[in-house]
């Protein structure tokens, strides 16, 4: 008798836990969110190879300056990116980078993509896919709540072009009501 009303104890336990979390996940909503960030962008020459170009282009955003988002700062349990891109605007001549690097950061986490020989015309789309994890690491900036960084840098094969480039994070935050 005692084996059974332990028995009956132990699983009247396990399904009231159980039941909190599905409580507290009804009072969680998953928002859209999209951050845009704009990097003007211009090769110049290379000190070391004359036809040659390099580029850096830095520009910062700050994700609570959504108002949306800034209402629930207090609340907002997490983002979950679901795809970025990058659109090529502007462009003054077709060029092809020959390496070229984006990076995300704040002052304690930063994650980053590398190309080779990417040829770019006016309306190339670059998808910053996940192949290394970096939108776990994306997650986690963007939960700190700060300014990110975002820095474009790279060579190309041709100096005094310039473009810009769009990056669009796409994202879901999660927001507990």
């Amino acid at each position: 008798m005692k084996k059974r009303i332990f028995a009956v104890s132990l699983l009247s336990l396990v399904l009231i836990l159980s039941s909190c979390q599905k409580i507290k996940d009804i009072f969680t909503v998953k928002v859209d969110a999209d951050f845009t960030v704009n990097l003007p962008v211009t090769t110049s020459p290379s000190p070391l190879k004359s036809t040659m170009g390099t580029f850096l282009s830095t520009n910062t955003f700050d994700p609570l300056n959504d108002a949306d988002l800034a209402l629930y700062q207090d609340k907002i349990k997490g983002f979950e990116v679901t795809g970025m891109t990058g659109t090529i605007s502007d462009l003054s001549a077709n060029v092809t980078l020959t390496d070229a690097r984006l990076l995300v950061a704040t002052a304690s986490n930063s994650t980053e993509w590398n190309f080779t020989n990417l040829a770019l015309t006016n309306g190339t789309v670059i998808t910053f896919d996940n192949s290394a994890g970096q939108w776990a690491k994306i997650n986690t900036i963007l939960g700190e709540q700060k300014v990110i960084t975002v820095t474009f840098s790279g060579n190309a094969s041709q100096t005094n072009v310039t473009f810009n480039l769009v990056v669009n994070f796409i994202t879901k935050v999660s927001v507990t009501l």
